[in-house]
């Protein structure tokens, strides 16, 4: 069994050993002596609730008392962390309730409710708290290995809101004060000890939020106490408890300090961490983001961990100086703060210095223009009267390279050893050495009227000047263009024209990126946004994409170097779209695919620099510059002021330091970020980066030993997993990010003969995707896009069309297979639509090929074939099922009602050649089993009912998914997160075989491997379990 849900909370046991619970399971990750992880799960029970809350003791010889809550229900067991190993008895702790052989005129406060936390005052001793503000100490036998807890005492708050989160301080019963949270964002302080009249009794009620609280850290030392709330904030408040067991008096005094905003949603977590020297406060919440503060409130540290899903649960390990964090798609995080704990300043943590102005002192109207690095870290500067400088990395003026009068410098290049000053149709040539620059090539003129560009239907055409110079690190070439597309690859020498080129026309014509593959193709990028593919020996281009990144232009192209790859060239992009592209070179066929594209927290990405053997992209957000690596993690974040073109960076690589230079208000500032080492924890923590929201579809295809997961949901994101055995692999993973809204349906179609996998996926936005899978290289390709209301860019061409569409959005609800090549949607404005979906020269498509308006939105879609003849089935929310001939759709050729309302969930199975059994639950809480006989009466379908029965009430909530399996056997599921196995012999009625529960929230349906006898169950996560073990 794997659950693959919210990894909710997470304990620190010692150095490099966590607990972490994932759903209702708990996980022990430890290090192994070799520096391996490894990972065992603990013998629970089954949970019906996630685990909320973990607690633990120790107890001695690296053994430690376990604690933790789920629901309503609390369990307790021990680990040794020695050998690794869980105790063979997990028990629940049972609190007895008085009964109570009379009516009551009011609802009696019970223990046995919502627990909303526990705390272990001591090995022996255990407080739990209810959502609803009962306290209970529970009492262990000091029997060595005694798991079983008897009730010592129980107390009740007076006031008796739900509480969203509550804290127990102090270490005896006696001294044990709660804080707690409400709904309306009051913190209450009360007591759970003490005399008759005092136990129980508010100390204090404040208005703490606007908003419901989420979590309250305490630490009586240091008199401070944290709040956090749905309002986005983190309140720090200044607090003193005094109190006299010999009086039998408490006293509270709270005074707000500080309130402090830099999350952009909800705040879960927060936690004071401190040693001698400093106190922090983290901070995490629905944004994914971790914040640490200090205690006047200032933010030190604002990281995004991961893309898109919440994050839950932190815990810090002292040790090891890191903290762990649990996320909603199942991932664990960890960050170490050891920089922070001992550093004196902000830049000192970072690992960066301070923003300096390092302007030379130049005379009066003279300032910096142009910039960039030198190979040894000098800077060469140009300025606005054409004088090049040479400067020093701390600003001091080394020397005046060149005082030009006759020419003013437009682009300045840094290629290999060589230096370039470009402007009009002018080059000089610098060549850079380890005792200063020399003087190449004085004022080389580039002519662009050449022999090959005389066709180009421009007579006359009057000399151009030189409007880009790029360099290719490659090939050591440069690529020379003006403002016609007329280009010129010369050596890096300039003495030789390698080859000549023609940009097809476009509004801006000049490259700004371009690379040389092999001795054959060139790749070239105009500012306009597209790609095109020359031969080396030809002048016009073999072939074009259009506005690869929109209409801002490509900044940067590298290839993905790979041996094994003998028939294409795999090509990275970079734009100034936020985005990245992968797309494909076919040697053979000369022509460029664009296979996929990634989001990257760049908003704007200017460079792409391939160093320490990973890819990372520069560029900028907003008002701060950014370098972030593959996988989105940033690495070096501060305020620049904006986007700014010109700057430049270099890399020390003995001292692991970036530098980075930048032109604001005619000023040269500087930034320096050296590398912190790595010196946290040593766990390599599992990542599954499950869906962040809930996901809608999930489909399973075979490949070899493996099942390839396809699946889509509210995250707009169609993933590609493996699972073997049971377990799904972090590697051979793939995400596509092509979807505009959610996805509602999946369907694909395996060709053998081509080795691949076709996905179509749909959603909203009445939007169809295609996507393609090589099975044997795990190579995806995004084929092509379908909107029914046509895309958002022509929709919003509002100046040129001016119509509007008063249609509202509609959503393809569900999808099936009808006959080859044929796609029957169902769609929410109660149409049922037939796409073909064809594939013409490599290049796929869909098409509408004719549709029906059913008048009701249409749920559920199911392919079938019979006797050579295909049809389908549609099931909407009326509790209709329809047959339709896929060649004839103006109206069902047979209706049968079944259900009270919507049809959520459908299977079927063939009985022989002419009779279909299908099964189907519904909104109505209800499962139904139908057998029809299904028969060709002069070239038409005729269907009968020959059985049908409904058990009503099987689940408590809408059902959502169902399988038929072998002996007349059936699974269903239910929003209710009940999963049932029936027997439906005889078709008179259901007989109830096995029944368990689902840690999976808000289920969408279930999927069935009969190969693996494995059951899917998927909604916000999945779990995989055994057909035997339910």
């Amino acid at each position: 069994m794997r659950v693959l849900v919210d990894a909710v909370c997470i304990r620190v046991l010692c150095k490099e050993k966590l607990l972490v619970a994932i759903g209702n399971q708990l996980l022990l990750v430890y290090l192994t002596a070799d520096g391996n992880t490894e990972q065992i799960f603990a013998p629970l029970p089954r949970l019906r609730d996630k685990i909320h809350g973990i607690e633990r003791c120790s107890i001695g010889d690296d053994k430690y008392l376990i604690v933790f809550h789920a629901g309503r229900e609390a369990y307790s067991l021990t680990v040794n962390c020695k050998t690794h190993t869980f105790s063979a008895e997990c028990l629940r702790i049972v609190i007895p309730e008085e009964t109570s052989l009379h009516p009551v005129p009011y609802v009696r406060r019970r223990a046995n409710d919502w627990i909303s936390s526990i705390s272990l005052l001591s090995p022996l001793e255990l407080c739990i708290v209810s959502s609803h503000g009962v306290a209970v100490r529970l009492e262990r036998s000091e029997e060595r290995g005694s798991l079983v807890w008897n009730l010592a005492e129980k107390c009740a708050c007076e006031d008796g809101s739900t509480l969203y989160c509550s804290s127990l301080i102090g270490q005896e019963w006696e001294q044990v004060v709660c804080f707690s949270g409400t709904a309306l964002g009051l913190l209450l302080v009360w007591r759970v000890s003490g005399s008759e009249e005092n136990r129980g009794k508010v100390l204090k009620s404040i208005s703490a939020h606007n908003g419901v609280i989420f979590s309250i850290a305490c630490d009586l030392a240091l008199g401070l106490l944290t709040t956090t709330s749905d309002d986005r904030s983190v309140k720090f408040w200044k607090l003193d408890l005094t109190q006299s067991l010999k009086n039998d008096d408490t006293t509270v005094t709270l005074r707000e300090e500080r309130y402090c905003f830099a999350h952009t949603a909800r705040v879960f977590q927060c936690r004071i961490i401190k040693n001698a020297y400093q106190t922090l406060v983290a901070s995490i919440g629905e944004d994914a983001q971790l914040c640490l503060w200090n205690t006047d409130g200032d933010l030190l540290l604002k990281k995004r961990l991961d893309d898109g899903p919440t994050l839950w649960g932190m815990d810090y390990d002292v040790e090891t100086s890191t903290i762990f964090i649990t996320a909603s798609n199942g991932n664990l995080h960890k960050y170490c703060i050891q920089r922070w704990m001992e550093a004196t300043s902000i830049s000192d943590a970072l690992g960066q210095s301070g923003l300096q102005d390092i302007s030379p002192h130049l005379p009066t109207n003279e300032h910096l223009a142009k910039i960039r690095f030198a190979p040894n870290g000098s800077i060469i500067a140009v300025t606005n009267k054409n004088h090049v400088l040479m400067v020093e990395s701390n600003g001091t003026l080394m020397y005046t390279l060149e005082c030009f009068e006759q020419f003013k410098c437009s682009i300045i290049e840094v290629g290999g050893c060589f230096l370039y000053l470009a402007g009009g149709r002018h080059i000089y040539l610098y060549e850079i050495t380890t005792r200063g620059f020399t003087s190449f090539s004085t004022g080389k003129v580039v002519s662009f009227i050449d022999k090959a560009f005389r066709d180009d239907g421009v007579e006359n055409s009057p000399e151009g000047v030189i409007r880009s110079l790029n360099y290719c690190e490659r090939s050591k070439t440069v690529a020379v263009c003006d403002a016609n597309g007329h280009c010129l690859v010369f050596n890096d020498k300039l003495t030789v024209i390698l080859s000549c080129h023609r940009i097809p026309s476009s509004a801006e014509r000049w490259l700004t990126a371009f690379l040389i593959l092999d001795e054959t193709f060139l790749l070239q990028a105009d500012r306009s946004g597209h790609l095109y593919l020359f031969d080396r020996s030809m002048v016009d281009a073999l072939y074009k994409l259009s506005n690869v990144h929109g209409k801002l232009g490509i900044t940067s192209i590298t290839i993905a170097e790979n041996p094994e790859q003998t028939t294409g060239y795999r090509i990275h992009t970079t734009g100034h779209d936020s985005r990245t592209c992968e797309i494909y070179l076919d040697k053979a066929g000369k022509k460029l695919t664009i296979l996929n594209s990634s989001k990257t927290v760049v908003s704007w990405i200017d460079r792409t620099a391939l160093l320490r053997g990973g890819r990372f992209y520069l560029g900028f957000n907003d008002t701060h510059f950014l370098m972030a690596d593959e996988r989105n993690e940033v690495h070096i974040q501060f305020d620049c002021g904006g986007g700014h073109r010109c700057w430049d960076y270099y890399y020390d690589e003995q001292s692991d330091t970036f530098t980075y230079v930048f032109i604001q208000h005619k000023k040269m500032k500087k930034m320096e970020y050296t590398a912190q080492p790595d010196v946290g924890s040593a766990l390599s923590l599992p990542r599954p980066n499950w869906h962040a929201r809930a996901c809608n579809a999930l489909h399973v295809a075979r490949h070899g030993d493996a099942r390839l997961v396809v699946s889509g949901g509210e995250d707009n994101i169609l993933r590609i997993n493996t699972i073997v055995g049971g377990e799904m692999l972090e590697e051979r993973r793939k995400y596509i990010f092509n979807h505009i809204s959610s996805i509602k349906a999946i369907v694909f179609e395996e060709q053998t003969e081509h080795d691949r996998l076709i996905i179509v996926s749909a959603g909203g936005r009445a939007q169809i995707c295609v996507t393609s899978l090589h099975l044997k290289s795990f190579l995806v390709k995004e084929e092509c896009t379908y909107m029914l209301l046509a895309t958002d860019s022509e929709r919003s061409r509002w100046k040129m069309n001016r119509r509007s569409n008063i249609d509202p959005e509609t959503k393809f609800m569900c999808a099936a297979l009808v006959g080859s090549g044929r796609i029957v949607f169902g769609c929410s404005d109660g149409f049922v639509r037939i796409y073909s979906l064809l594939c013409s020269d490599g290049q796929w498509s869909v098409a509408l090929v004719c549709e029906s308006f059913y008048g009701r939105c249409i749920l559920k879609v199911v392919g079938i074939v019979m006797d050579g003849k295909s049809f389908f089935i549609t099931m909407a929310t009326d509790g209709t099922l329809c047959f339709w001939d896929p060649s004839h759709i103006g109206e069902p050729f047979h209706r049968h009602r079944l259900h009270d309302s919507g049809v959520n969930s459908v299977d079927y199975k063939h009985v022989g050649s002419d009779k279909l059994l299908l099964a189907t639950g519904g909104d109505d809480q209800s499962v139904t089993v139908s057998l029809f006989e299904i028969t060709m009466v002069e070239d038409t379908l005729q269907v009968r009912l020959i059985h049908s029965f409904c058990e009503k009430y099987l689940h408590t909530a809408q059902v959502t998914g169902i399988k038929l399996i072998d002996n007349d056997m059936m699974i269903s599921v239910g929003v209710d997160q009940r999963i049932y196995v029936t027997s439906f012999s005889g078709y008179s009625r259901l007989e109830t075989i096995s029944c368990t529960n689902t840690c999976v929230s808000d289920v969408k349906g279930l999927s069935f491997i009969q190969e693996d006898n494995q059951i899917l169950v998927y909604g916000c996560g999945m779990e995989i379990l055994t057909l035997e073990g339910l």
